[in-house]
């Protein structure tokens, strides 16, 4: 049983879960054609989390639609010792160290998507019976014991290190940017084209908060140099000539953001003009794409993913072990969050702010580092009031 992905003539991309025959499975590929509105990446998630219920049901000799359609029901250890344990357990086979269980977030995770699965099927079989039918009210019954043993196993509160720190501290960031100055003779890159890639995707992530698929998603013509500069973020359809797998997307809102550091200005449009143009020739075909690799194809998820391996290897000492796209994400925002404190600007106004900086339609989203913030503040005033009680050269 695996996920496959269908790419469309258009630039769509469709994932269909094949059975062991290599042959589609009809109910969770009908359940996923309802969602297509969704990235590809979560529609990959949602069938490889509904292929560890079918495995299941393989393995306990069960039939999904016969059980749903007789009288013979779904228990309450079936639900709960079958379905929810097998969510539990880790499915990536052949590691030298096996986990038990998953971690708290993927197990609701999984959890989410057999609830809207197994909802969805009740509810293609309820759909399709008169409501005087006998049968009606009591696979309504069986869709709502089986909703109620799914939501009681939701862990609620998964424990997480919150005080944990997930952005960069200040001297950490200088040194992140230093160490990645083209001009530095000791900056990753074999060439002078790929120090001037590595440090213009990570400027972009550090100053703008771009997600790693917003950066990969730049194309050149995105990328305004001149009095007023700026970097413009779109959505756009599917490209049918992005081979990338997975193919980097921009889920959320877009957004024009306005480059106001001549610097970092002026070294964007250099990588454009110059170093991007040394890349490109060596791939097969041109691309219009901003960040490009060694071999000058559009530059995919898992080289960008090396790049941060390679800085925390590099520099074990100046550099947290956390570094990574999204510690960069971070940073900007809790960056973002205190310069607008310190302007005097109100809680709510702050969230509107940072949504619309960071493409987010939620505003609950932004909650996180208005806390962080909050914290940091009350931790400062504590170390405040901690040194006026230090009284010096008391005689003891």
């Amino acid at each position: 049983m695996r996920v496959e992905t269908i790419s469309h003539s258009t630039g769509d991309q469709l994932p269909l879960l094949l059975d062991d025959d290599g042959l589609p499975i009809p109910g969770p590929n009908e359940f996923i054609l309802g969602r297509r509105g969704l990235s590809t990446n979560t529609l990959v998630r949602n069938l490889r989390e509904i292929a560890i219920l079918f495995r299941w049901l393989r393995r306990e000799d069960i039939d999904l639609w016969e059980r749903i359609d007789s009288v013979r029901m779904f228990t309450e250890a079936d639900v709960r010792g079958g379905m929810v344990e097998s969510m539990r357990r880790e499915q990536i086979q052949g590691h030298k160290i096996a986990k038990l269980v998953v971690s708290p977030h993927t197990f609701n995770q999984r959890l989410t998507t057999l609830r809207q699965f197994l909802v969805w099927c009740f509810d293609m079989r309820i759909g399709s019976i008169p409501m005087d039918d006998e049968k009606y009210e009591r696979m309504r019954d069986h869709k709502s014991r089986v909703v109620k043993w799914l939501d009681s196993a939701f862990i609620n509160s998964p424990p997480e290190n919150r005080r944990g720190r997930k952005g960069l501290q200040d001297k950490e960031i200088e040194f992140l940017i230093a160490c990645l100055d083209p001009k530095n003779p000791k900056s990753i890159g074999r060439n002078p084209a790929v120090r001037y890639r590595n440090y213009i995707s990570i400027m972009i992530m550090l100053y703008y908060g771009l997600r790693p698929g917003e950066l990969l998603s730049l194309r050149v013509e995105d990328i305004e140099i001149g009095a007023i500069s700026a970097i413009r973020v779109k959505r756009r359809h599917s490209d049918p000539m992005d081979l990338r797998k997975p193919r980097p997307q921009i889920k959320r809102n877009g957004r024009v953001l306005p480059i106001d550091d001549s610097v970092f200005a002026r070294r964007l449009d250099e990588y454009i003009v110059t170093w991007r143009e040394e890349l490109e020739p060596h791939a097969e075909a041109e691309s219009d794409y901003l960040i490009l690799s060694d071999e000058g194809e559009p530059l995919s998820q898992s080289a960008l993913t090396q790049l941060f391996q390679r800085l925390r290897s590099k520099f074990p000492q100046e550099l947290p072990s956390h570094l990574t796209a999204k510690t960069l994400r971070h940073t900007f925002s809790s960056k973002i969050e205190r310069t607008l404190r310190e302007a005097g600007i109100e809680e709510e106004r702050r969230r509107h702010v940072l949504a619309t900086l960071r493409g987010d339609s939620s505003l609950e989203s932004q909650s996180v580092y208005v806390a962080q913030e909050i914290d940091d503040q009350a931790n400062l005033a504590l170390s405040r009031y901690q040194r006026l009680l230090i009284i010096e050269d008391v005689p003891w």
